[in-house]
């Protein structure tokens, strides 16, 4: 074989076993677990006497050992031969011959030296080593470093007294020997264990020893310590950015704290500068974030409240001031309300319909919970209603610390001041026609309101618990007082049944009893042994009905009709609206456990019994005009979950109305992930809903179920447009050992579209990894008022190559992707080799 030196390296072994490599077939159980099935063999070092000693060169003694010797008095020189070894605190040198000279403190070594210290081994021909300091210089070195799984050549190689290895002429790669796909060769490269880290001059990556990129000077990691240096660059194209470059820059700055700097060069828009500086202390963690941009893209510049200027900056912050108290900071903002549908961001903030700007304070005592809350929002898009600040919010919840006759005593309070300016404005569209840009004006009736609520919730109950079951009674009062105020146009606006007052209050008792039995029994299953359980519950709530008409609408929903909803006090979320209830929730579950505590299967199945109409409702909603307000059923309610083993798993959740004979709501998810195989990847899953209470920013009314978009006959008219029933089908396979396929397909049955849908292949090997993938996905762009446009696709065609112990050299955008889209991805890459 031959190496950086073109020097012939006839003597050394045919196997490799003097680079301490081991193939496949002799490794144990617990080495083939941390490798990937692909690797041939794995870099093992071999146990030896102080190779942990971390003692000081000079002030560690020598031990010497060889099958003959001979001194020189006068000369002062001692003569080694056969099977030659010198250890000296950590580091070991064998050779077949060796000269010791006392005088110089030196040693010459001869024939096969190999130059051991703390995870790395250096083999050369020759060597000298100076005996107090350690320092070394091997000639015609092959070098491995174990724990990064990296090893090279060099003419020749130095170690330093500070163990940092210099190498002339060398090599750097991570490919298995006898297998250079990829290596650094540079003039000079220096190793440093000490800091994990390399950095070389006048360097050429070559491939298959063709090269293919040259850098005067490279800085890299050789194991996997965070370190300052550029992160894998990314390319792509889009119609609104034109072609895109960014590289990224991550600064190692000290062990807590670090930053990366994300320039962004954009054809059409310029240059976007974004970075993010991280911390993390023994109390707390977050992290700060901006961006800026001077747009030269003017597309949106009869838009109202747009801004070339594009800018962002967030900060996100968790601390404990003390043993009990907690700091939460989540604060961004952003230039104009478009600046996350023209722009991409790096710094992981979830780019929703709104950018929360949030600080908290959270007391927890031994029974009790304090916490102070200002929350207000920013809009990021232009068709959503401006939502609710709450400056300030203040909660109190716990329980007494007394319990007289077993009883417990709850309280929960909250004082909360909601507030808002509401917006309009406009745009030109491309006919030249000026459309309304936010549904703020919409707006009607108390939907315009502002106030304040204060809301006390006090309770008692009696819970008693067995091993074979438990019954908790419960007694609570609900009251709430609002302080109110409206603006003109929302008196004049206000529905019939309607009556603004600028104080209201609510009063309401709840009373409920929840209750549960436990039996299990062993059983048998096809031959294997289950603890099976059968766990039946009884839940009975009253809650008489308040007229809430006078009552706006400030944080509150209706839930979501589902198995966990028969148990729930409320079923609205928020405190606008208490609803009324007169029902008994039933419900069973059934467990088949063995013995090693592995549940095989669980299947839930419940109903509820309504012996009243459910009267209260959103506003806008009559109860006598909605079917499942005066049912005296709920809909059937089933989760079911079942593990075909470790790996295979089966969960599905099931709504079926028995007054209309139809699904309400639904979906069901196959995962398939090998434990001992991450690599595989198997998802299907397909969900339906058409049970949803929602608010129509169109029309400022809430409205039940799936529905239509727009006039029937109008070029804008969506059937079905609320509606969701959709599949979602994704794969990660080997096709050969280091061949897999990657694709995903998400389909929206209701608007007859697919969503997402990309496929390609990866090619993994020990030392260096590709993907190719093609990706068409839907990007939704709100510039109109006009949903229709959300149907305009992207498509694109995304590179990925990565150098391991390198780094990945472009594309690192595909992990963005790959893992929001295929479950179970993260978990792969984790436990990658």
């Amino acid at each position: 074989m031959t190496e950086s030196g073109g020097r012939a390296l006839a003597s050394r072994s045919a196997d490799y076993s003097h680079l301490d490599w081991v193939p496949r077939e002799q490794l144990n159980a617990a080495q083939l677990a941390e490798m990937a099935p692909y690797c041939a063999g794995a870099y093992v070092e071999p146990s030896r006497p102080g190779m942990d000693d971390k003692t000081p060169m000079d002030e560690a003694p020598l031990f010497v050992s060889a099958k003959a010797s001979r001194y020189e008095q006068q000369e002062q020189v001692a003569t080694l031969a056969g099977d030659v070894v010198l250890r000296q605190a950590g580091m070991q040198v064998e050779a077949d011959e060796a000269s010791l000279h006392q005088a110089e403190s030196r040693g010459e070594l001869i024939g096969n030296v190999r130059l051991r210290d703390q995870g790395m081994l250096v083999v050369g021909d020759r060597a000298e080593l100076q005996l107090d300091s350690g320092e070394a210089r091997v000639d015609n070195a092959e070098y491995v470093l174990h724990k990064s799984h990296t090893r090279g050549s060099a003419l020749y190689a130095k170690r330093e007294e500070s163990a940092i290895i210099r190498l002339k002429d060398g090599t750097y790669t991570s490919c298995e020997p006898g297998s250079n796909t990829w290596h650094l060769r540079g003039n000079n490269i220096t190793l440093n264990p000490a800091t994990g880290f390399g950095t070389a001059t006048n360097v050429t990556l070559r491939v298959k020893d063709i090269p293919v990129f040259y850098t005067p000077y490279i800085y890299f990691p050789i194991d996997d310590r965070r370190q300052s240096g550029f992160l894998p660059p990314s390319i792509g194209s889009s119609s609104d950015n034109g072609v895109t470059l960014q590289t990224p820059y991550y600064f190692n700055l000290a062990p807590n704290y670090d930053a990366t700097l994300y320039p962004t060069y954009m054809s059409d828009r310029g240059l976007l500068m974004e970075g993010e500086f991280r911390y993390l202390t023994r109390s707390s963690e977050g992290q700060f974030g901006a961006a800026y941009l001077d747009d030269s893209n003017d597309d949106r510049k009869l838009q109202s409240e747009y801004e070339d200027q594009r800018w962002l900056y967030s900060w996100q912050h968790r601390g404990g001031l003390d043993s009990r108290l907690l700091a939460e900071v989540d604060y961004t903002d952003i230039s104009d309300p478009y600046y996350f549908q023209d722009l991409d961001t790096d710094l992981g903030i979830e780019t929703t319909a709104y950018v929360n700007q949030r600080g908290t304070l959270t007391y927890r005592g031994d029974s009790y919970t304090a916490r102070l809350n200002a929350h207000a929002y920013e809009l990021a898009n232009i068709t959503d209603i401006t939502p609710y600040d709450r400056l300030p919010q203040i909660t109190l919840d716990g329980k007494l610390p007394v319990h007289p006759g077993g009883l417990d005593f709850s309280y929960g309070s909250e004082l909360v001041r909601f507030d808002r300016d509401l917006r309009s404005g406009s745009f030109i569209n491309e006919d030249g026609v000026a459309e309304q840009l936010w549904y703020d004006a919409r707006l009607r009736g108390l939907a315009r309101a502002n106030g304040n609520r204060l809301h006390l919730e006090p309770g008692v109950s009696l819970p008693l618990d067995w091993s074979w079951g438990f019954l908790k009674p419960q007694v609570k009062y609900l009251h709430t007082n609002y302080d109110l105020s409206l603006d003109q146009q929302g008196k004049n606006t206000l529905l019939a049944e309607q009556e603004f007052k600028g104080s209201q209050d609510r009063g309401v008792g709840l009373f409920s009893v929840d209750s549960g039995l436990y039996f299990d029994r062993d059983s048998q299953w096809f031959g294997k042994a289950f603890r099976q359980t059968l766990e039946p519950r009884l839940f009975y709530l009253y809650v008489p009905e308040e007229d809430q008409t006078d009552i706006p609408v400030f944080d509150t929903g209706e839930s979501t009709f589902s198995y966990s909803s028969l148990w729930r006090e409320n079923r609205f979320s928020g405190k606008d609206r208490i609803g009324d209830e007169n029902k008994l929730s039933l419900g069973v579950t059934n467990r088949w456990i063995e013995p090693n505590g592995f549940e095989r299967q669980r299947f839930s199945i419940g109903q509820a019994y309504y012996f009243a109409d459910r009267k209260v409702q959103l506003p806008g909603i009559d109860y006598r005009t909605r079917a499942d307000a005066q049912a005296s059923q709920s809909p059937y309610a089933l989760e079911y979950l079942y593990r075909f083993n470790r790996d295979w798993r089966l969960s599905a959740d099931f709504n079926w109305d028995p007054d209309s004979h139809r699904t309400r709501s639904g979906s069901t998810m196959f995962h398939y992930q090998p434990e001992d195989n991450p690599n595989k990847v198997i998802n299907a899953g397909y969900r339906y809903r058409n049970d949803t209470v929602r608010y129509d920013q169109a029309s400022g009314n809430w409205v039940v179920g799936g529905g239509d978009y727009g006039t029937p006959g109008t070029a804008n008219f969506i059937e079905d447009y609320y509606k969701i029933s959709q599949h979602d089908f994704s794969v990660i396979w080997p096709i050969v050992p280091q061949w897999s396929v990657i694709s995903r397909w998400q389909y929206d049955y209701a608007r007859n579209r697919t969503l997402e849908a990309f496929g390609g292949f990866e090619y993994d090997s020990c030392c260096w990894k590709l993907r190719l993938i093609n990706r068409y996905w839907i990007d939704y762009d709100e510039v109109s008022l006009n949903p229709s446009l959300n149907d305009e696709a992207d498509t694109g065609i995304f590179l990925q190559i990565v150098l391991k112990g390198l780094g990945g050299v472009t594309g690192n955008k595909v992990e963005t992707f790959l893992d929001q889209g295929i479950q179970g991805y993260r978990e792969r890459e984790d436990q990658a080799y």
